[in-house]
């Protein structure tokens, strides 16, 4: 049964994104039921960390976002540390830590930031501190012509390790080549060559400019 912290966790990651949270969407993302889903988002309401309003949209308190934020934190410092430190690639650091973030304490969240150098992102450009400030767009909304710099790519596991076969990497510069009319795929390059990616794929990457 997923927790109270996974709940959390990815409603935090959601509204990171822009998106609206719902029963619905947090169900399919954890891969429960909606009445399980339902049933815990009201516990987290009368526990005063999230609010539902009259159209079903979910909403952290100020308490709830603090403590989703403090989840988040440990996540990404320890993606931080089995890229950094343990030479793992970034693609496959997400599942790992997961398993490890609810294990961590305060101390042991300080000592990993410290020996990090308090890193601002994860290997994914996910923020580590409370605040994002960069001015970021999804690859799915750029124009022909756009040079940006892959910033962030979305915590989606299943999709990093075909993400980096084909490219799409954090840090890397690209150029949109060609998009397709009627939400057609676009057509990238960057240093490794040109590739394609459908719309559903490029809203997952988030580009700054080059």
């Amino acid at each position: 049964m997923r927790g109270v912290e996974d709940y959390l966790e990815e409603i935090k990651r959601l509204e990171e994104d822009g998106d609206r949270i719902t029963a619905t969407v947090i169900a399919g993302i954890l891969e429960v039921s909606l009445p399980s889903a339902s049933e815990m988002l009201k516990r987290l309401a009368q526990e005063g960390y999230l609010t539902r309003e009259k159209a079903g949209t979910i909403l952290l308190t100020p308490e709830g976002r603090r403590l989703a934020h403090t989840i988040l934190r440990r996540h990404r410092l320890v993606e931080c540390l089995l890229v950094d430190k343990l030479g793992m690639s970034w693609h496959e650091v997400h599942a790992e830590a997961h398993k490890l973030e609810h294990a961590i304490s305060a101390r042991v969240e300080e000592a990993m930031a410290q020996a990090l150098e308090y890193p601002d992102y994860c290997p994914h450009g996910h923020p580590i501190c409370p605040v994002d400030l960069r001015e970021l767009s999804k690859l799915s909304d750029a124009e022909i012509g756009t040079t940006g710099i892959v910033a962030q790519i979305s915590e989606k596991g299943e999709v990093l390790p075909y993400l980096d076969q084909i490219g799409i990497r954090p840090r890397v510069q690209l150029i949109v080549k060609d998009v397709a009319p009627m939400e057609g795929p676009l057509t990238v390059e960057s240093e490794e060559g040109v590739t394609s990616l459908g719309r559903e794929l490029a809203a997952l990457v988030r580009i700054a400019p080059a």
